[in-house]
């Protein structure tokens, strides 16, 4: 749930002194009319909307986005106090760039600074209109990707990077070992990590001065690069970071002309959106993917898609609809492998599908069904070893299944070796499932299991 002050404490908190005390008296101009004077407003006013007890009126909204010059209706689609977030400068040059190539160079060095805030957990810099606006930019630029980049000047060239397949070749194995580490280490360890690797490809793809297909290979390595820095990001609970990093990585692979990777991320972004947004802008990002991909991908990338609009389908109560989109996955996985695959689909398998369809069921209010899926991926090839955060998730999933069930003991049991497992993680999600089954449990401490269980995961 996000924190109804922490938008204020950031938009006002952030704004200390004299640019503070402007913010106020824009808002005392505005919504008290004279009847209070500044310190009143900050006394009476601020406090109460920083801690959460009440929100501003609309007139005093308006006040606060004109001084920061965030459009009007940006007040009434994203609400309190998430249109606050506009006012930080950095994220504009993410959200505003124009579609090209000069656009995207503006975006990836902006996702490396970052933004304003060093740390905005639970926000999303993008949501409603502008969210379906940037997934609708990316497929229009599809269809007219960069043909190569601006001259460069002989002096600068002279000191530039050749680019050759064998370069890439090494560059890409490089991200493809960082995602092998990512299963089983998690995003904490390894963010830093990635953002190394993406100012390397960023630096390499500022200076080489050569044109052409191996430029366009080097953009989609470099998009590929912010799509992975934004899943780290998510997996430490630091969404508008995360969300930055997806829509660079959606810019690059828009100018490399890559479909796949585009399509790929905007599947990772619905995973976010659907996790901390509203699912239906999730639905609608992998319908975005799945029609940018209709004709120039392979099975298994088409397997995936429609696996993960079946989650985000089931975020939304659409249980028909759900299993559509997973029998579609089958099917699709099951025409084979194909000399396309992108490296990055390594990941899915029948059993990461009954596992994600397990998940699926359990959203659904389906626990019974969902054992039966979670069961199946562990007769199929599903590799626990390989991915030890999604295994801790699967098996905390798997609890609540056997604990919406009414069966305390298998609950129990699935609970304790998914929280032994998780002490090897440093990732906030399976951590976060399991304080949420800690607490879905503290209702019945009085029974020994439970209570064992409890005190052996403090």
């Amino acid at each position: 749930m996000r924190p109804r002050a922490n938008g204020l404490g950031l938009g006002i908190g952030h704004a200390r002194g004299r640019h503070g005390r402007q913010l106020l008296a824009k808002a005392s101009d505005c919504f008290f009319d004279g009847r209070f004077s500044v310190t009143e407003l900050g006394r009476q006013k601020v406090s109460r909307w920083e801690n959460g007890v009440n929100s501003p009126e609309m007139p005093a909204r308006y006040a606060m986005a004109r001084l920061h010059g965030i459009p009007r209706e940006a007040v009434t689609e994203l609400g309190w106090p998430d249109f606050l977030l506009l006012a930080f400068l950095d994220d504009r040059p993410v959200l505003d760039s124009p579609w090209t190539l000069a656009g995207t160079v503006t975006a990836v060095a902006a996702a490396a600074r970052g933004g304003s805030m060093q740390d905005r957990r639970g926000f999303l810099i993008a949501s409603g209109a502008t969210l379906s606006g940037l997934a609708t930019s990316w497929s229009l630029a599809l269809a007219e990707p960069a043909a190569a980049l601006p001259a460069i000047p002989a002096k600068v060239s002279a000191v530039n990077t050749r680019l050759t397949p064998a370069l890439l070749d090494v560059l890409g194995q490089r991200l493809d070992d960082l995602r092998r580490l990512d299963d089983v280490l998690g995003g904490a360890r390894l963010r830093q990590t990635a953002i190394a690797e993406y100012e390397l490809l960023n630096s390499l793809a500022a200076r080489t001065g050569q044109h052409g297909p191996l430029e366009h290979r080097l953009l989609s390595l470099l998009a590929e690069s912010a799509r992975m820095c934004g899943w780290l990001q998510f997996d430490t609970g630091h969404h508008a970071r995360a969300q930055r990093f997806y829509i660079t990585a959606l810019r690059a692979s828009a100018t490399a002309g890559d479909h796949q990777v585009g399509a790929n991320t905007l599947a990772f972004m619905a995973i976010q959106v659907y996790s901390k947004g509203n699912p239906q802008e999730a639905v609608d990002l992998v319908r975005t993917a799945q029609d940018a991909t209709a004709r120039n991908t392979t099975p298994r990338v088409k397997s995936m898609l429609h696996a993960r609009a079946a989650r985000a389908l089931s975020k939304t109560g659409e249980r028909t609809a759900c299993q559509r989109e997973l029998d579609a996955a089958r099917t699709e996985y099951a025409r084979g492998p194909h000399d396309d695959d992108p490296p990055w689909s390594y990941w899915l398998n029948p059993g990461e599908i009954e596992m994600l369809a397990g998940s699926s069921a359990l959203d659904l209010d389906d626990p019974r069904r969902a054992l039966t899926h979670f069961d199946q991926a562990r007769h199929v090839q599903y590799a626990a070893d390989g991915y030890v955060r999604d295994h801790v998730l699967y098996l905390t999933r798997t609890a609540r299944a056997h604990l919406q069930l009414g069966d305390l003991d298998a609950a129990c049991a699935v609970a304790t070796d998914a929280f032994t497992q998780n002490a090897t993680l440093n990732s906030s999600r399976p951590s976060d499932d399991l304080d949420d089954l800690r607490d879905e449990l503290t209702p019945h401490r009085h029974v020994p299991v439970v209570q064992d269980f409890l005190l052996r995961s403090i």
